[in-house]
This record gives C-alpha cells, structure tokens and sequence, in this order.
C-alpha cells in the first residue's frame, strides 16, 4: 500500500511484511461483512493485527471513515487499545500524520480530521449519540468482547451504525475475544451451528485457523448484510519464537489439556462454571520457610458494604469479610506459596468489632508472624499492599504498625492486573502445579473451591471473595520475578 502526503515523504507499507497469513479473508479490503468474530488462542496476533493495523489502514484507505473502540470500561482503554495504535502509529513511522489527544483519548489524522476514539460500554446508549465531524462512524472494534454482557446490550449499539453511506464505505463491527465461556452469547449468536469446535483440526500442526465467511448472511434482528467468523490457534503468529513458544504449548498440553484448548487454540472454554477448576488438595502443602525468597502481604479491608451492614448474595455466602494474606516466591523463582492468613467477619456476631479493633488485630497478627515462626522472613523490610480503595484503613494501619514498633513494614496501595489475567495466570500455574497453599489459608481455599464464573462471562463472581482479592494484592507486585510469568501474555 502506497500513501502520499505533500509535506511529509512518501510511505509504502507491506501489508504482509506487517500481518504475516492466516488472516487475508477476513481482512477489510477482503471481506466486507457486517460482522467479524474473530475468537483465538493467545499470541495469535489478533490485536496487533485488528487492534494495532488494520485501524489505521482503514483511516489512511478512505478520508470518510472514522473508527470507535469499545470495551466494557472506558479506564482500561488507555493501557490496551489506545496504548496499541500509538505503539503502531510510531513503528509504521506516521507520528507525524496525527494528532494525539491524551485527556480524551482521540486520535486524529491531521490533514483529513478523521477520528479513532476510545469509549466504556458501561453506557451504550452514550455512544449511540455520537457523531463525526468528518464523514461517518464507520467502524467499531470491541477489544475483550467477551466483556459485553448480553446481545441485546450490543443491539442498541448496532442500530446506531445503519443508513445510506457513499460508494466504497461499508458498516463493520469487529469482536476480537479468547473464548472462555461456550455458554457466552457470542457463541449462542454467531458461532453455534456455523463454525463449531474441532480439536482434531486445531490440534493439527499444519493448521493455523478456521473460518466461516458469508457475505450474504442476514443475522436475525441484524442491521446489515454478511458475517465472518474466524478460529485462530497459536500456530498461525509465525512471528513467534517458536523454540520457546511451542515447548511452553506442547507442555500444556500434557499437564492441562483443558487450558492447552483455550490458550492455544482458541476452543471455548468449559462450562461447569469453576473460576479455579485445575485446583486440587495436592495443592495444599506447607512451605519450607527457608525456601521462600520474596514475600508480600496483601490485605483487603472489606468489613462492611460502606453503611456498615454485612451482605450476602442469593446462595447466603458471604459479601464482606476482613482478610490478610501472607504470600510468598520460592528462591528458584517457580512456585508461588500462600503461607498464612487472617480473616475476619461480623456475620453472626451479636456485638460487631469495630474497624479500629479489627485493625489492630490485623497489626497484632503481623506482630506474631515476625516474632514467631515466619521471623526469618521478615528480616529484610516487608511490603504490605492495602486496597487502593481504602485509603483511610492503610494510613491507621501504618500509625498502629509504628505504635507497636514494627518499622519495618512498608504500607501501599494495592495494584490491580486485570482480572482475566489474574484468574488465567493462577489456573496455569495451578495446572503446573506451581501455586500451592499452606493449610493455614483454610478461608482462602475455601474461597478457590466455591469461586464461580459470573453469569454473564465475568472471570469470576463478585462474591465471597475477600480472601482471593488479599492474596492476589499480596502476590500481584512480586509475580514478575516468576519464571512462569515471562512467557505469559498479559491481558
């Protein structure tokens, strides 16, 4: 592809040079359908190619098309979506050619004053509303599409894209998504009965994809003509570093077939509703203590609902507990170990503590591990990450920590990975049976065995979960140093 601009040098971009294959059906200058559904393993390029390419050469093909990103919440736009056009805009070298606006995430072409923005489908009846200055919307690309809830939450933002467009323009929405639900509605809409699941097929090391293309497909209670599915495993990213790569791959598959299917072909994933269904009781076993290098305290302050009352979900599990977490990187950098907790609630408890007794006993049961058994690991300073929330409970449990002459704890607010990642990096270590829990985390456990997937696709249910949020606060800073996690694409 050839472009040229008066102030600025000629530029000649290779599409396959850029893209590499597997993708060429579904490609825009390729396939003008509706709808694109483009479900795949891990590291198959789908959001470099979809995310990252294809935007711009659409901008850069026709002066009329303006392009919407949409994923479930407008806050992790930046750090995927938006972060990913910038990274593409300065390799391909066309920073130049645009305009960046950080405060609202919008990018601009200059010289035509086309459009890519950034919005959260917390609220699509907002987008619904908006116009182009220049030529039309055109284009929507839904990133982690497994986030939108339901179809009929996708309808009101599919109506809003129809009417007469000029000769050459075309209405295209794109889902880009790992399938980790078969019981999704993407699945009930689009792939169930046309392009379904074949482990022989994907599993063949001559074959990089599968698709299902008609151009002519009225989708019932759709707004435009044609629908392209797409089937990626690992094998089609031949950028990838095959001697590392397809090792990791091959030895998944021996340790958690049911993983190997989702992260490296692109299967859906199961559906008995497990957030965590690799844990096992040979999972819990008690840490060496001298075998643990890094360790980290995670705690999640969650006594009440913010008035003070307890809450419980329909099943009667617990909606808000205190927890602490005591976590752990073994000194060959290939386990994680959960080695202790606390854990506290006011369910059933006729006089409720208060939460500056609660805190002091959280100081108090720090005091105890430094002093007793876990001394050895607190000869060195120790981080201590506080929901990032609750700025109020970190800064008293600092003041408590001095009182009671622990000075070296360092207090801070926990980080947050996205959950999809949290909760597929802990099912691989799991499967490799590199996540253990000593038998003193028993809410913990407890926790694991009970999580669910949510109703609607979430990773996880927001339930009962006060012991799983401390422990991933605990872990979240130190897992880099995890072998594991080098060759684990974040999501």
């Amino acid at each position: 592809m050839s472009w040229e601009r008066k102030d600025f040098r000629n530029i000649v971009l290779d599409i396959y040079k850029l893209i590499g294959t597997g993708y060429e059906n579904v490609w825009f200058t390729n396939c003008h359908c509706r709808y694109r559904c483009l479900k795949g393993a891990r590291n198959s390029k789908k959001s470099y190619n979809f995310i990252g390419i294809e935007p711009i050469f659409k901008l850069l093909e026709n002066p009329k098309r303006n392009i919407i990103f949409i994923r479930q919440f407008q806050s992790t736009q930046k750090t995927s979506t938006y972060n990913m056009i910038l990274s593409m805009i300065n390799k391909l070298g066309l920073f130049k050619l645009f305009k960046i606006n950080k405060s609202d995430l919008t990018i601009t072409l200059i010289h035509t004053g086309q459009v890519i923005i950034f919005r959260g489908f917390d609220n699509p009846y907002k987008i619904t509303s908006i116009q182009a200055e220049n030529g039309y919307f055109t284009d929507v690309y839904i990133e982690e599409a497994f986030e939108i809830k339901s179809y009929e939450e996708f309808r009101v933002l599919d109506a809003s894209l129809r009417g007469a467009l000029p000769e050459g323009l075309f209405f295209q929405f794109t889902f880009l998504f790992n399938a980790w639900k078969e019981t999704h509605w993407l699945n009930e809409v689009f792939f169930k009965g046309r392009l379904n699941d074949d482990f022989e097929t994907l599993d063949n090391p001559k074959i990089t994809h599968m698709e299902w293309i008609d151009e002519n497909y009225m989708l019932p209670g759709g707004y435009g003509f044609g629908l392209a599915l797409h089937i990626s495993n690992y094998r089609i990213n031949e950028f990838r570093d095959k001697e590392v790569y397809d090792i990791a791959m091959e030895e998944l598959k021996k340790s958690a077939i049911d993983i190997y299917k989702v992260e490296a072909l692109g299967m859906w994933g199961g559906v008995n509703g497990q957030t965590y269904p690799h844990f096992n009781e040979d999972l819990i076993q008690e840490p060496k203590i001298s075998s643990i290098r890094y360790v980290a305290i995670g705690i999640d302050t969650g006594y009440s609902n913010g008035s003070g009352k307890i809450v419980y979900d329909k099943n009667m599990r617990l909606k808000s507990a205190t927890t602490m977490q005591l976590v752990g990187l073994t000194y060959d950098c290939n386990s994680l170990y959960a080695i202790d907790e606390y854990f506290f609630s006011n369910q059933g408890r006729a006089v409720p503590k208060t939460a500056p007794q609660i805190l002091q006993e959280i100081i108090e049961k720090i005091a105890e591990w430094s002093s007793g058994q876990y001394r050895w690991l607190f000869e060195n300073p120790v981080c201590i990450y506080v929901d990032c929330a609750d700025l109020a409970s970190r800064q008293e449990l600092e003041l408590l920590a001095r009182k009671n002459g622990l000075y070296n704890l360092r207090f801070m607010p926990s980080t947050k990975i996205g959950i999809q990642t949290r909760v597929d990096f802990i099912n691989l270590i799991m499967a490799f049976k590199e996540c253990k829990f000593s038998k003193n985390c028993v809410n913990l456990i407890r926790e694991i065995k009970n999580s669910q997937v949510g109703e609607n696709g979430e990773p996880r249910e927001d339930f009962d979960d006060h012991s799983i949020n401390a422990w991933e606060y605990g872990w979240q800073p130190i897992i880099r140093f995890l072998k594991r996690w080098s060759t684990f694409k974040e999501r």
